[in-house]
């Protein structure tokens, strides 16, 4: 007689769920959507155009904020990205997180500043779950990043996300 053995995977599912730009259109324009790609998965498509030269004048910052049961009543969150100057943002992102940058056509490259205006294009990118640290619990995530400039905030734009639970058996 033989016994089957059902054993159950646990992982974090990490998905898009909305981006959104306040302000700021004159430095940075952010024509992003977040679009359901097939029947499990969301993506964020579009193009980021630079519409000035920018540099590390451009200081961003980060808040980050979490809804625990995804009904979008948000308490902020103590977590949040180092703030920096635009240019050093992204070498940060090259240094440290290669495959958020990977597949961004026109993105600046390392080191490379001021950063030149340009259209850079996000293919139906799926969001790279390996990028969060381990200790984020399920719920909705916002993360409001902010551009200062000359003690005077001119951009600003939202990115959230969804954890969930992703349970498989094998």
């Amino acid at each position: 007689m033989a016994a089957a053995c059902v054993q159950p995977i646990f992982s974090i599912k990490v998905s898009f769920e909305r981006f959104e730009q306040y302000f700021g259109d004159e430095y940075m324009h952010f024509d992003l959507r977040v679009r359901k790609y097939n029947r499990t998965e969301m993506t964020l498509n579009g193009t980021i155009f630079v519409n000035q030269p920018v540099d590390d004048a451009m200081v961003l910052s980060t808040d980050v904020f979490l809804s625990r049961l995804g009904n979008q009543q948000f308490q902020h969150y103590p977590q949040h990205l180092p703030t920096s100057g635009l240019c050093e943002f992204f070498d940060h992102l090259h240094e440290e997180y290669p495959s958020i940058i990977a597949d961004i056509e026109n993105a600046p490259n390392f080191n490379e500043c001021p950063i030149t205006p340009r259209g850079m294009h996000i293919p139906d990118k799926l969001f790279p779950a390996e990028v969060l640290p381990e200790s984020l619990s399920n719920g909705l995530w916002k993360m409001v990043i902010s551009g200062i400039l000359d003690e005077k905030t001119v951009l600003r734009y939202m990115i959230s996300i969804r954890l969930s639970d992703d349970y498989m058996s094998i």
